[in-house]
């Protein structure tokens, strides 16, 4: 890496890093109000089920003065007929969130995703980055973005709904229930969960080793899901959490409605609402005083739309940037 004076970069250590890259993270996050605080719990979790990704090649921690002060990490992920993503992720804690050091991790990640890309045509680079506004002027890492030729295609927000007073009650559709979620029962939850994004932009097929990574989620906790069943069939589903590190760090008291789909063929007759509706109050029941979620603001479902209906409000955007991979010769 062609890095500024007093940057080094060196490898990945395995979870002996854990700890400098969640805080790393965390304070690149603290710009996004409503983005949870990651824990060294999730980070073993999340790089014990790396996908597409080679730790001792493909993640680099930045130092300066002997602190971590950024770190990039590589993958790609293959999207069916469209072709594949070359993906690129460079969290920096703000004070050192510059132009010359995003753009030397973001070039030295092209030049290493290259072969990626060149083994399954057609493929595109792909970065992150906040923006205040979708209609607004880019900044920052946005900005520097788009002056090297990437284009926003996708957006993403993160949401807090402030308060759990006010729940609204609706019905769910006749034939369908909640029902409490047996051990048994997880699986094909997991599995109706990821079935029903199948179509959308980022979709993959998922693996044995998703099921992995979804089982060790730190704060997995089976009695807050609030699951729809039609007879033998998942339509729909909230899967909440509590983030105990985070509320004891940041002082609030938040819970987390996450992990939300709807079975297509039961989309649009109100179970999404009606299942978050449930999951707010069951936050409530368990002392939560307030509710976050990240969305997808161009869901087909029109799931956006539904959230801020709900009282959830917007505290930031981020927006998904991909530049095609120039073809050889």
């Amino acid at each position: 890496m062609d890095l500024p004076h007093g940057y080094v970069a060196r490898p990945y250590r395995g979870p002996s890093d854990h700890g400098a890259m969640a805080d790393v993270l965390g304070r690149y996050h603290d710009q996004a109000d409503g983005t949870e605080l990651p824990t060294v719990e999730q980070f073993d979790v999340v790089y014990a089920h790396l996908h597409d990704c080679d730790p001792d090649l493909d993640i680099a921690l930045v130092e300066h003065g002997g602190a971590v002060v950024a770190y990039s990490r590589a993958s790609w992920v293959d999207l069916g007929n469209s072709g594949r993503d070359c993906i690129v992720f460079t969290p920096t804690v703000p004070e050192h969130l510059g132009e010359q050091l995003f753009v030397a991790l973001l070039a030295a990640n092209e030049r290493q995703m290259r072969a990626w890309a060149d083994a399954s045509p057609p493929a595109r680079y792909r970065a992150y980055a906040y923006r205040d506004r979708v209609d607004g002027p880019p900044s920052g890492e946005a900005l520097w973005l788009e002056q090297l030729g990437y284009t926003a295609t996708e957006w993403g927000a993160s949401l807090v709904r402030p308060d759990l007073d006010d729940i609204p009650t609706r019905p769910l559709p006749d034939g369908v229930e909640v029902r409490p979620v047996t051990v048994n029962q997880i699986r094909p939850i997991l599995v109706a969960h990821w079935e029903a994004f199948r179509g959308e932009w980022d979709f993959r097929e998922a693996t044995d080793a998703d099921h992995d990574e979804s089982m060790a989620h730190p704060y997995r906790d089976e009695s807050l899901w609030k699951v729809a069943w039609a007879g033998d069939v998942v339509v729909g589903q909230v899967k909440p959490f509590i983030n105990t590190d985070e509320n004891t760090a940041r002082g609030h008291q938040r819970g987390y409605t996450e992990f939300i789909s709807t079975h297509r063929d039961w989309r649009n007759r109100g179970i999404a609402g009606a299942l978050l509706a449930m999951s707010l109050q069951e936050l409530k029941d368990r002392g939560m005083t307030e509710a976050a979620l990240g969305a997808d603001t161009n869901n087909p479902g029109g799931a956006f739309h539904l959230y801020t209906s709900l009282g959830f409000q917007v505290r930031s955007y981020e927006a998904v940037y991909t530049k095609p991979v120039a073809s050889v010769g």
